[in-house]
């Protein structure tokens, strides 16, 4: 019973509080003017909604929209933007009277939310495109860490609902966006809007934004004051209504949308245009399809007259006056090479290229605005060459119209030359036979009688040809046949006896001579019908012929035996050289070429002076030009000389030596050539290059070797003598207290002994490939400074500093970390050792998958004309040591793919570095 009543006292006392609390607010209102504005706080860094801008105003939606509103309520207002918890701080100590935010129940019990709502907040994903993220709900953000806005909605969905691996809070969501765009790395969750806002803004073309299922959150009017959440309310209201909050929307959150406000006059204006630019483009399309025809007919127009330069074979050339080049086109017109002027000039004979340049300087000059040139050129081996018609006009000019490109047409007339030649010399031959005593000539009518006949013939049969009408002599008579059907005569050719007893032809009783062997030929002779006008007859008296043919027959054997025996021997000479890689060749005093022959009577090449300089290298030059001036001076005796080529055997790629021998060849006591031979001799004088070499490199490694030992030798004798020395004062007369300095000295020599035996035998099995390198994670950066604390222990100077510098709280990589260990030791040893004074300063840093340690000392440092082999075995930069430390370690870091530097100043001091690759399997910098 006392329970309840005490129950009901408590609810009496709450609602007696509530109805007092409520009655003063009622008496409470609070009127808004210019001496006391209504103050707006908001965040200064939620874009697009509210924000500073870069004069430092306040800027963004909620800004714009309130403006609005106010205006409507015609209320003084005051905009303050602070960081978000400072706002919220200040409405909640009724600093400010109004602020816009999302409705949580986290921060109800600070003021009041208005009912509407002003803006839905969804939520999105932003990460780099090249990160993979398997996200699907919520729950799926419990793989990843988070950055996410501190203090705001989602910040407290995260914690509440523990959704992330972790929570990365940034203050300032821009500089997180700049971060993540940045380092390539890192998803960030907040509201949709903002995160493109930022995106857009800043340009981040790395990353993408990912929608997910996140709660979204109410953005509403947040105040202390009932009266003015209720005006607000019904005025952002009616405001949506009548969609008059289109305008600031599409501002801040769709761009893309806007009202344009355009008067109808312009919108008529606009479809003047669209029309006229569709009459433009019906234009346009037209006279494209014209041009698209012209082009057509051109292309084809060029493949005819492509096809035209192919098959009647010119081709094109130019030369840019400018440049002095020549361009040579193939056979589509398209740029296959280009040559310089001399290069170009190795393509014709000298002349030839002297009447090519006068004709390019005359149409330069426009002295003729076309030449045509008759040309000798080779071809790209400089052993063929063709002949050509060549015509020089003007392509292009330049802005002073001087002629700046010239054109060159080729065309070959190799073949009209040799079919010329060929045609002058049948013409020749055919008029030789027709003017020579062995050839007789009859013309014959279409019945097959005489009616024509040349004087030899005439002088052969030994009457005049009317004689020879008047007897009717017919081809029947002449050829020996009586029953000749001239109709189907289509050729006769044989070799006859006339003045036979038994031979009753009317031919054979004119001719009253002697015994007469006649080689006759008989064809018809047709129109363009194919009807026969007549027959055509030659022939020639042969008796010479067949009295000799029986003479060269009894001699036949004779020459045959002969032939076969100078046969043999040429082909054992062709044998020898083949076989020996010998070649003839011989030089020409009148024309100064040397002509090489594979084979006797074979010509392989034929070369002029300028040319045959050209495959000597340059080393050879001298002796092939003295041997060359000996046979212009026409030097007796023979002539010998060995010339390197720039040249290479194509089986081995070997520089080609060729050994000529001449001796010279007279005619009427005078010189009048010189013959010579070639032999090949580059296997002799790459086997002496070799030989050169080899007995270079083992004296190399001989010296290399008596040095090692040397020095070896004499730095195990000094600690060994001093042990043996100080060993024998135990045996003399000595004090006790000498004992102490001589156990100390056997000590400290036997230590640098063995010290010295340690690194002898690890370059040993470091020179035999004996080293084992076997990466293994490790935390590099507590190892390094436990190294270097260790090394400064043993080897403390006094007045001397010495730093540590590790960027890294924890670097865990794959490293070798004995032999590592072992490089820091000696390197930082080293160090100690040359500073008496001032500090040293060991460092590290891991940049792109390679670990770089550097050693920094302020020592005496190393005299310069040391640097140079400062790494090699037994050198020592301050004459003290045995020389192994940095050879070692050189040795031992090229071993595991490194590098290592050294830089030194004498007095001054000395910085190591070296760098080694590894990867990188943890990282947490200081």
């Amino acid at each position: 019973m006392n329970r309840y009543r005490i129950i009901a006292f408590l609810v009496a006392c709450h609602l007696s509080v509530g109805m007092t609390y409520a009655q003063q607010n009622e008496d409470s209102v609070i009127v808004y003017n210019d001496k006391r504005p209504l103050i707006y706080e908001d965040a200064w860094d939620l874009w697009p909604y509210v924000f500073l801008n870069e004069n430092g105003e306040p800027d963004g939606y909620n800004i714009d929209l309130l403006k609005l509103i106010f205006k409507e309520l015609n209320i003084p207002y005051e905009i303050r933007l602070r960081p978000t918890l400072e706002a919220q701080k200040d409405l909640k100590e009724h600093k400010s009277d109004l602020m816009l935010r999302m409705d949580a129940d986290f921060a109800r019990h600070n003021s009041s939310y208005g009912r509407t709502i002003v803006q839905l907040f969804t939520h999105s994903l932003v990460k780099p495109k090249g990160q993979t993220l398997n996200v699907n709900n919520v729950k799926d953000l419990a793989q990843y860490p988070i950055i996410v806005h501190e203090g705001s909605f989602s910040h407290h969905k995260l914690v509440d609902n523990d959704w992330a691996k972790e929570i990365i809070p940034y203050d300032d969501m821009k500089e997180a966006i700049q971060n993540v765009s940045t380092e390539n790395k890192g998803i960030i969750l907040w509201n949709s809007m903002s995160l493109k806002w930022l995106m857009t803004k800043y340009q981040t073309e790395n990353l993408e934004i990912i929608p997910i299922d996140f709660p979204y959150g109410e953005y509403k009017f947040f105040a202390n004051d009932h009266r003015l959440l209720e005006k607000l309310d019904s005025v952002y209201s009616n405001l949506r209504a009548n969609e008059r909050l289109t305008a600031i929307q599409n501002k801040w959150f769709y761009p893309e949308r806007h009202e344009t406000g355009i008067p109808s006059w312009i919108w008529d204006l606009i479809n003047f245009v669209a029309i006229l630019a569709v009459g433009i483009l019906v234009y346009y399309t037209f006279f494209k399809v014209r041009e698209r025809k012209m082009t057509k007919k051109i292309n084809k127009e060029n493949e005819r007259l492509l096809l035209l330069m192919k098959t009647s074979n010119v081709m094109f050339s130019t030369y840019n006056v400018t440049s002095q080049y020549f361009t040579v086109m193939d056979s589509s017109g398209h740029a296959e090479r280009t040559y310089s002027l001399l290069e170009y000039s190795h393509r014709f004979d000298p002349n030839d290229f002297t009447v090519l340049t006068d004709g390019l300087r005359s149409i330069i000059d426009e002295k003729k605005s076309t030449i045509t040139l008759q040309l000798k050129e080779y071809d790209n081996d400089l052993i063929n060459s063709n002949n050509y018609t060549a015509t020089l006009s003007v392509l292009r000019r330049d802005k002073r119209k001087r002629p700046s490109i010239i054109i060159i047409s080729k065309t070959d007339t190799s073949q009209d030359r040799m079919r010329q030649a060929l045609i002058k010399e049948s013409m020749l031959r055919y008029q030789s036979i027709f003017n020579s005593a062995m050839v007789d000539m009859v013309y014959y009518d279409a019945d097959g009688y005489i009616v024509d006949m040349n004087l030899k013939s005439i002088s052969v049969i030994g009457c005049d040809i009317d004689e020879i009408k008047r007897r009717r002599i017919s081809l029947r008579d002449v050829i020996g046949i009586d029953n000749l059907d001239i109709d189907k005569f289509e050729y006769f050719y044989a070799t006859q006896l006339f003045n036979s007893p038994s031979d009753n032809r009317v031919l054979n009783k004119i001719l009253g001579r002697d015994t007469l062997y006649y080689e006759l030929q008989v064809l018809p002779i047709r129109d363009k019908y194919g009807n026969r006008i007549g027959f055509f007859g030659t022939g020639r008296n042969v008796t010479e012929s067949a009295n000799s043919y029986r003479k060269l027959k009894e001699n036949s054997s004779e020459l045959q035996a002969i032939k076969d025996e100078v046969t043999t021997y040429v082909h054992n000479i062709d044998y020898v050289l083949s076989v020996g890689g010998i070649s003839l060749v011989k030089y020409h005093l009148d024309t100064h070429t040397l002509t090489i022959y594979s084979e006797i009577g074979h010509e392989k090449y034929s070369l002029t002076q300028t040319r045959a300089l050209a495959f000597v290298d340059s080393s050879s030059e001298k002796q092939a030009l003295r041997i060359l001036n000996k046979m212009d001076n026409h030097q007796v005796g023979n002539l010998s000389v060995e010339v390197k080529t720039n040249i290479r055997r194509r089986k081995d790629r070997i520089p080609l030596y060729l050994q000529l021998n001449f001796v010279p060849t007279y005619k009427d006591g005078a010189i009048q050539e010189y013959f010579g031979l070639i032999r090949d001799i580059s296997d002799i004088k790459a086997v002496e290059e070799k030989l050169a070499m080899e007995s270079i490199r083992a004296q190399e490694v001989e010296t290399v070797k008596n040095a090692f030992l040397h020095n070896m030798s004499h730095e195990i004798r000094t600690p060994l003598n001093t042990v043996v020395g100080f060993s024998e004062l135990f045996e003399i007369e000595h004090s006790a207290e000498d004992e102490a300095v001589f156990i100390s000295e056997i000590k400290n020599n036997s230590a640098s002994l063995l010290k010295l035996i340690n690194d002898i035998l690890f370059l040993s099995r470091l020179d035999a490939g004996m080293i084992t390198v076997s990466p293994q994670p490790v935390d590099f950066a507590s190892i390094f400074a436990g190294r270097c604390t260790s090394i400064w222990d043993n080897h403390k100077l006094p007045g001397v500093e010495y730093k540590i510098q590790s960027p890294y709280k924890r670097l865990v990589i794959e490293i070798d970390e004995p032999n590592v260990s072992l490089i820091i030791n000696k390197i930082i040893t080293n160090a100690i050792q040359h500073t008496k004074s001032g500090c040293v300063l060991a460092r590290y840093e891991y940049i792109a998958d390679r670990l770089l340690v550097s050693v920094e000392d302020t020592g005496s440092g190393i005299k310069k004309e040391n640097l140079e082999n400062i790494f090699g075995r037994f050198v020592t930069g301050a004459n003290n040591g045995a020389g192994l430390g940095l050879s070692i370690c050189h040795e031992l870091i090229q071993y595991m793919g490194g590098k290592i530097e050294l830089t030194s100043t004498e007095g001054k001091g000395t910085t190591v570095w070296f760098s080694l690759p590894c990867k990188m399997l943890e990282m947490e910098r200081n």
